[in-house]
């Protein structure tokens, strides 16, 4: 049985008694405000992100690992004798992946392998969890999770409402959803993760009917596919969460769990965001 250990990025955002369990790596994207810049989730936490992105004169932007980064986690655990699965946020979103697949090709390891998620926050994490699942409870031979690992992210959905498309468009991760910027129109479109950028799937015209709007989805695409896991994300807004997270679980008849969004991705969709990450069944 091959020894294989874990590596994603700080844009994951699992609970850090899986991060412990499985024992996986995690390398940090940054957050800088003006000079200063920040390790995510060493250097500041996510409250003291959105405590700052209030009080700041600057707002913040975000910055990927380096190839230097990656080498150096690369390296001690390939000299420990692992193999390595590495996967990251959507190079549709970040330069993440290309700094790690700088760095494997700077060490020259066939051992270290590289996958795209398409997706960030519990799109991300999900993935990670049942690759952990594959390799350490079901003890599947690692060629058949590496060619199960393409196919995970099929199952996995994500779709989110902001107050501001501002916070998307300004630098840059807005996607396909671009076409809506400048629109006389006040709409509250429910955007989703379209093959790892960002894109439109409704739009309706109040935050409210958004909410109720992305449950009616979420039924329907559970009623097809099945679901395994499901998270309400959040920004600085927990209590209008909460409140979500109680109204999805009366209509689903499961429980949900509640994940904060993070500095990198807080950068990116402001602190008004409100999401359903969820991973069927099937696809």
């Amino acid at each position: 049985m091959e020894k294989v250990k874990i590596v994603t990025d700080s844009t994951c955002y699992m609970p850090k008694s899986y991060i412990d369990q499985y024992g996986i790596t995690v390398v940090p994207l940054y957050v800088r405000f003006g000079d200063e810049a920040f390790k995510e989730g060493i250097d500041m936490t996510h409250d003291e992100f959105y405590k700052k992105v209030k009080t700041s004169q600057v707002l913040p932007e975000t910055t990927q690992p380096s190839a230097e980064d990656f080498e150096s986690v690369y390296r001690k655990l390939l000299d420990e004798g692992n193999e390595i699965i590495s996967i990251h946020i959507s190079a549709g979103l970040s330069g993440t992946l290309n700094s790690a697949n700088a760095a494997k090709e700077s060490i020259g390891s066939e051992k270290i392998h590289i996958f795209d998620s398409k997706f960030t926050s519990m799109g991300l994490g999900y993935q990670i969890l049942e690759i952990a699942k594959m390799l350490y409870e079901e003890h599947m031979p690692l060629e058949s999770v590496l060619n199960t690992i393409p196919t995970l992210y099929k199952h996995m959905n994500i779709c989110f409402l902001v107050n501001d498309l501002f916070w998307l468009a300004r630098l840059g991760r807005i996607g396909k959803a671009k076409a809506l910027l400048g629109t006389i129109v006040k709409i509250k479109p429910i955007l989703f993760f379209d093959e790892g950028v960002v894109n439109v799937l409704e739009q309706p015209r109040t935050l409210e009917k958004g909410k109720v709007r992305m449950v009616e989805l979420l039924k329907e695409k559970v009623g097809k596919f099945g679901l395994k896991y499901i998270t309400v994300a959040y920004g600085d807004n927990l209590e209008e969460a909460e409140v979500y997270r109680d109204f999805v679980e009366k209509e689903i008849g499961k429980s949900v769990s509640l994940t904060q969004l993070g500095p990198v991705i807080g950068t990116h969709t402001g602190p008004g965001v409100l999401s359903i990450h969820f991973y069927t069944e099937t696809f």
